[in-house]
């Protein structure tokens, strides 16, 4: 039974009386704001696929840069395009970032683990050669 089935059967009057009861509630200095709570489940019912399906966009969006940034910068490396300390830095941490995700979720992916692993391994060599 949804919402429109219960107010149909629901009679005018009672109907009334649930809707100045709920606004005087509303208007009153407690902090229960009925309207606020049934406005806000109402909107995640009408809403709820809406919500999951963009969700699901930006955490593959998420994913594709961070695979993408990752596997830009190895193949800079190794074309022998410098970076700075920061740019380091930074797809370090995205890495860290991919790979706790991937272990999370149960994600494979063997091309961006090796070119993590190629990353780490040049980041180690440069920085014992004082070139970072």
């Amino acid at each position: 039974m949804n919402v429109l089935d219960v107010l149909n059967k629901m009679e005018t009057g009672a109907l009334a009386a649930v809707v100045i009861i709920l606004s005087l509630i509303q208007i009153s200095p407690l902090k229960l704001n009925p309207w606020d709570k049934f406005f806000s489940w109402l909107g995640k019912e009408l809403n709820g696929a809406a919500i999951d399906q963009l969700e699901k966009q930006v955490s593959q969006l998420w994913i594709n840069d961070h695979r993408l940034n990752i596997l830009t910068f190895a193949r800079e490396c190794r074309s022998e395009i410098g970076h700075s300390p920061e740019e380091w830095a930074h797809c370090l941490n995205l890495c860290e970032e991919y790979e706790k995700y991937c272990d999370v979720n149960e994600v494979t992916n063997g091309v961006v683990r090796e070119n993590t692993k190629y990353l780490r391994d040049l980041y180690q060599k440069l920085a014992r050669e004082h070139k970072i």
